[in-house]
């Protein structure tokens, strides 16, 4: 009986230690990254002037709303040619998953499309822009949410209206549009982000030593998804790991992707960020009484056991 007494204890002590808020210097917004797409040949190609006006004015725009935004070219310039054009979604999402300082959680692809229309009743010229945009989770490929929005009745061009002009009076109103691009697109990552800590609210966890969860606040991010390798547990370890992962808080859902005599993979969904979850898995190696290494790289965590005699 006293047996069963300390170890249920045990148990609740490391429940509360897993589930409680992160400290102030986690993760609270995702980190951005706004990058263009341009492989439509009828789309405005990188590097134009109307586009430098829009990846400006998006950035800012998501800048001043609280969030981390980072330039593609300073971020990724180690890694990839910088400057290239007319690149499709795949090269840009790969882009984003192999910068890994600072890591990068949301892609912005956004889409510029411009042209000018002449009258069929008289030589008078209306310029045509259209934004249009979307938001992905960088590590599950996630859409988070799309908007376009397209000038409605322009004003003509003046009469003589050279290319210079017309870069001029298209990129002036190419950003409008990407103020309004901007505001909608973070209204929709805002109620993502909203959305997921109302449903942490009051959440309890699933294994016998029951325990509030984080408040809202401390849930409030993205829904991530991590593997967990774990190497060197016997079954019955297998079993308690699962319920522990079950059991941290902002926890989504798991399930196994592969598993042989010596090691198992789990497809771990959290809201978690990945200092906390980081913690928690040593806190359960501890709780455990088991000798094991933790380590992280891209969204891959490896818990190892490390074997004695």
């Amino acid at each position: 009986m006293l047996t069963k007494t300390l170890s249920a204890m045990a148990g609740l002590a490391f429940a509360a230690l897993a589930l409680a808020p992160a400290p102030a210097s986690a993760q609270t917004k995702p980190n951005i990254v706004v990058m263009g797409e341009d492989a439509d040949q009828d789309s405005v190609p990188r590097g134009n002037r109307i586009f430098n006006r829009v990846i400006t004015e998006l950035s800012e725009t998501m800048n001043l709303r609280g969030y981390s935004v980072y330039d593609e070219t300073a971020v990724a310039m180690g890694i990839t040619q910088p400057g290239r054009v007319r690149r499709r979604d795949a090269e840009l999402i790969d882009v984003a998953r192999a910068v890994q300082q600072p890591p990068l959680d949301v892609v912005v692809v956004f889409q510029i499309y411009a042209s000018a229309q002449k009258s069929s009743y008289s030589d008078i010229v209306r310029p045509e822009v259209r934004v249009a945009g979307r938001l992905l989770n960088v590590r599950t490929g996630q859409g988070l949410g799309s908007f376009e929005v397209a000038g409605q009745q322009l004003p003509p061009l003046p009469q003589g209206c050279d290319r210079a002009c017309l870069l001029e009076k298209v990129g002036a109103e190419a950003k409008t549009l990407a103020a309004d691009l901007s505001s909608a697109l973070t209204a929709k990552l805002d109620g993502f982000i909203a959305a997921g800590g109302r449903a942490d609210a009051g959440a309890v966890t699933d294994v016998p030593s029951q325990a509030p969860a984080a408040g809202g606040d401390a849930c409030g991010g993205l829904p991530t998804a991590y593997v967990l390798r774990l190497t060197g547990f016997s079954p019955t370890e297998l079993q308690a790991i699962e319920e522990y992962a079950a059991a941290f808080s902002c926890y989504g859902s798991h399930r196994p992707v592969r598993a042989s005599g010596s090691q198992a993979e789990y497809w771990y969904e959290s809201r978690s960020d990945s200092a906390r979850l980081n913690r928690n898995l040593r806190l359960m190696l501890e709780h455990m009484g088991a000798e094991g290494q933790v380590t992280f790289s891209g969204n891959t965590f490896s818990v190892t056991k490390v074997a004695t005699r």
